[in-house]
């Protein structure tokens, strides 16, 4: 499990550190080329970042427990736990926020989409920096 940790960090890491602030609406609107394929695209590229952000969750979880069991408590844990659900609430609610200002109807879907791509981006990246911090 570790030397897949080390690996998914060192690939997500030798990206560009843009990547993760990439537009998604521009990506998607330059590899869709119709506004109709637009959300469609949004949909999958929201889908593959919750993908990357599960796992690498599932990684820094690995690490938090061997750390407590190393230290004999739960911090690291409850520290990964605490910090995912904080980072859902912010996401969802920023996301909501960005759509309303954004417009209404598919403009409004599209945006919120497009900022929770972002910021799960963002957020697979942090998890993926915790596991690289820890010692082997």
């Amino acid at each position: 499990m570790r030397r897949l940790s080390v690996g998914l960090a060192a690939l997500l890491i030798a990206a560009p550190a843009s990547a993760a602030h990439a537009n998604p609406l521009l990506e998607c609107a330059v590899m869709s080329g119709e506004a109709a394929q637009l959300n469609a695209c949004l949909s999958g590229q929201l889908e593959v970042s919750y993908g990357a952000m599960s796992q690498a969750l599932a990684l820094a979880r690995a690490d938090a427990e061997a750390l407590d069991r190393a230290a004999g408590g739960a911090e690291a844990v409850l520290g990964v736990e605490a910090s995912q659900q904080a980072f859902e609430a912010y996401r969802d609610t920023a996301c909501q926020t960005e759509a309303v200002f954004a417009d209404s109807g598919a403009r409004a879907a599209d945006v919120e989409l497009a900022c929770e791509i972002s910021l799960t981006r963002a957020r697979t990246d942090a998890l993926v920096r915790l596991s690289v911090l820890r010692p082997d």
